[in-house]
This record gives C-alpha cells, structure tokens and sequence, in this order.
C-alpha cells in the first residue's frame, strides 16, 4: 500500500505552510511600513527628496500613530494576548526616539502613552473575543460529535424515539419512530404524532419536561395502539433545552 501523500496533499500542506509564512511575516512587514510612514517627514528631509514632500507625512503624527493598530490589532487576533503585548512594547519603542529627540512639543510622551495604552486594551480585547469564540466553537464541535455519537445509538434501538423543542417543533425522529408514525422532522409534534390541530392538553408534558421533571404516562391513540412514553430534558446541540421522548408499543400488554 502506497503511503505516499498525493499531489493534491501536496498542494494543500504548502498552501498551510505558505499561510503561516504569511502571517509570520505580516506583523514585522506592517511595524515597518507603519514605522517609515511614522519617520516618513524625517527620511525625507534627510535625503532631500523634494517631490514626496507631501503635506500628510508633514501633519499631526496622532494620525500616523493609528496605522500602528494595524499590526497590533492582526497580531492579537493571530497571537492572542501574547501577541498583542508584544507588538504593542514595540511600537512604543518606536515612538521613544520622536518624544525624545524630534518633537518639539511640551510632554512630547503624553500622546504616545495614551496611544499604547488604548491600542493594547483594544489588542486584549481583541484577543480575549478571539479566544472565547474559538472556546465556543470548540465546545459546539463536542457537543454536535456526542449528540451525532448519541442519535446512532438511538437509530439501533427497537423503541421510537423523538426530540421535541420548546416550539413542539420535532428536532429528530429515530427509525422506528418513523415507522410507526412517519416523517415528521420540522412539523409540529401534536400534528405529525397525534393529528391534532392544537397541543394535546391535558396528555401533553413538555412544559414539565422542560423544567427539568421526568415523566411517564401512557397514551391510547385513534388506531387502537398503545403506547408507553417515558420524557426527559434533553439539551440539544445549540444549547435548547428539549423533550427526549420513547414510545414503547404496549399494546399486546394492556390488551383485555
């Protein structure tokens, strides 16, 4: 057996590892062109390049301190809190030498404190909502693979079994659940189950049900079947809290 990766395998790992290059990159390559934008005025004056003597790299340099959100944000949403300090220091570094030796402002340090303050708590947010979202997606992801792991098991049982939301809209129907009553996944379980053009008060538990009481009750339907309905809470993938139901035919027992 060949274990080689094939082309397309091949392809799609040094796209991954082009992506990561990438990002590796990104920040040191926006510290700098924020940093040549920053000292552009300077550079300029040095060299005597008279055509880019443009009137931006000659104005108020709060403007230019805000292209410095740029990395620090990228870098907090790809690095985290780590990231997003890091590249926050460094860009106070750079602003050290103008507050120091160029600016000819009193408290030259003010504005860029201020600045490095508020970008860095942005950089924390930004890290903090990128961490919980990614903490979420990966609770989601477990809690769609256990409930796929659960409703195989429950596609093998002999019972009928149905997941009922808090709308009465059916969520799931297993096997021998349709057997008995046909599809009904999306409809209304008082309308697919039981035919009826309301709840079927008072046989209907799923208000107790959802409070978190389990239930057990027998039914009679218009067909002569019986059947015995056991009802728990069940929380469903998206976090709803709904009815899981079986329906066991006892009707050969109740039978006089």
């Amino acid at each position: 057996m060949n274990n080689q990766p094939n082309f397309a395998d091949r392809i799609v790992a040094a796209v991954c590892r082009f992506r990561g290059a990438c990002r590796l990159f990104a920040v040191p390559v926006l510290l700098i062109t924020c940093t040549l934008i920053y000292y552009a005025g300077e550079i300029i004056d040095f060299f005597q390049w008279d055509a880019l003597r443009w009137w931006f790299f000659y104005s108020v340099h709060d403007v230019h301190r805000l292209l410095f959100l740029a990395p620090i944000l990228y870098a907090s949403y790809f690095g985290r809190v780590r990231g997003a300090a890091i590249v926050t220091l460094a860009s106070f570094a750079i602003f050290l030498p103008r507050a120091f030796f160029i600016s000819p402002y009193p408290d030259p340090l003010i504005r860029p404190v201020l600045f490095v303050i508020i970008a860095g708590t942005m950089g924390y947010l930004t890290a903090v909502a990128r961490n919980e979202y990614e903490r979420r997606l990966q609770i989601e992801n477990l809690l769609t693979k256990e409930r796929d792991k659960m409703l195989g098991i429950l596609n093998r049982i002999g019972d009928g079994v149905v997941i009922i939301g808090p709308d009465y809209r059916i969520r799931y129907m297993n096997p021998a659940m349709v057997r008995e009553f046909g599809e009904g996944v999306g409809g209304l379980c008082y309308q697919k189950i039981r035919h009826l053009d309301r709840p079927c008060a008072p046989e209907c538990r799923l208000s107790q049900v959802l409070n978190g009481q389990v239930e057990k009750w027998q039914y009679t339907f218009s067909n002569g079947l019986t059947f015995e309905l056991l009802a728990s809470p069940y929380v469903d993938a998206d976090g709803v809290v709904c009815q899981l139901a079986t329906y066991r035919d006892i009707t050969n027992r109740v039978k006089p």
